[in-house]
């Protein structure tokens, strides 16, 4: 019983392993109106939300997956760790892509299943929120599509 639980997570480890992550070209990808407009969520200086800036802005998302074409993939939308810490962002689409949430550091499912055509497109409604005592300055966001190939 010992071995097939340590062979089970041996292919497991193995089939994780054999994945490969590839950047997705988004250059593509562009918002409808430019910059991010952050206000506070809460106007009344009381408790734990009065602390937190939320700014939306809408995406034409447009990832170049012909490399891709005719095979199945997972696509994740990936924000890295950066400045300002704790950075949430969530979003909605028009269908194609999945809805989800993520922090910095982490990434987010969008897309899994066949590729059949050469770019995937949607429309994103996404929604940043931040805690302001961690805003010093202006920050950019910056965000990545990766493909995982089986």
């Amino acid at each position: 019983m010992r071995t097939f639980a340590a062979s089970a997570f041996c292919i497991i480890w193995l089939a994780a392993a054999q994945a490969r992550t590839t950047l997705i070209d988004d250059s593509g990808t562009l918002p409808y109106n430019a910059a991010l407009a952050m206000h506070w969520q809460q106007l009344a200086p009381r408790g734990p939300a009065s602390n937190v800036l939320v700014g939306t802005v809408q995406l034409r998302v447009r990832l170049n997956v012909s490399p891709w074409l005719r095979h199945a993939g997972r696509i994740y939308l990936v924000l890295p760790a950066q400045q300002p810490s704790g950075v949430r962002a969530s979003w909605t689409t028009q269908g194609r892509l999945l809805p989800a949430q993520l922090t910095s550091g982490s990434r987010a499912l969008v897309y899994s299943g066949p590729i059949t055509t050469p770019f995937i497109e949607d429309v994103v409604q996404l929604t940043i929120t931040v805690d302001a005592r961690h805003m010093l300055q202006g920050y950019s966001v910056n965000f990545r599509f990766e493909m995982d190939e089986p």
